[in-house]
C-alpha cells in the first residue's frame, strides 16, 4: 500500500494526535511507504511553521525532519487539472504518479475530474483501517 498525506492529516498528527499520528509514525518506521513532491513538502513546511510560530516558540523547528527524510520523492509530471480545487492538484498529480493506493485526508469532498477519479480518498473514517493494515 502507498499513500500520499493531505497537509491537513500531517498537522492532525502533529497537533492534535490519535489515528493520523499512528499513520505518520507507521511513515516514520519504514512500514508505510509514503510519496511526495517538493511542493507539497514545502507545504507541510510552511503550515507547520504558522503552527508552530502560534505556539510562541513551544515546537522545535525541525519537528517535520523525521517524518520528511522518510518520504519517497515523486517529480511531478505536467498534468491537466485532475480537481476542482487547484490546491488538491498537486496530491492528485502525486498520488498518480507514485501509483498510491490513497490519499490520506481529512477532507470528505476533494472534487476529482478526469484522471483524478482514479485516485481513492481515506477520510478520518477510514483510517483505523488503514491502520489495521499497517498492523499486520
Amino acid at each position: 500500500m502507498r499513500i500520499v498525506m493531505d497537509t491537513n492529516v500531517v498537522l492532525k498528527a502533529f497537533f492534535i494526535g490519535g489515528p493520523a499520528q499512528r499513520i505518520m509514525e507507521f511513515v516514520v518506521r519504514d512500514k508505510l511507504p509514503a510519496f511526495a513532491t517538493p511542493e507539497i513538502v514545502s507545504e507541510y513546511e510552511a503550515a507547520v511553521a504558522k503552527l508552530t510560530a502560534k505556539k510562541e516558540g513551544g515546537l522545535r523547528p525541525d519537528l517535520l525532519l523525521p517524518f520528511t527524510t522518510r518520504l519517497h520523492m515523486v517529480e511531478p509530471k505536467p498534468r491537466p487539472a485532475l480537481c476542482r480545487h487547484p490546491g488538491d492538484n498537486k496530491f492528485l498529480a502525486c498520488a498518480l504518479d507514485a501509483n498510491a493506493t490513497y490519499i490520506v485526508t481529512a477532507f470528505r469532498d476533494m472534487r476529482r475530474t478526469g484522471e483524478g477519479n482514479r485516485v481513492s480518498m481515506m477520510t478520518d473514517e477510514g483510517l483505523s483501517v488503514l491502520l489495521g493494515l499497517c498492523e499486520l
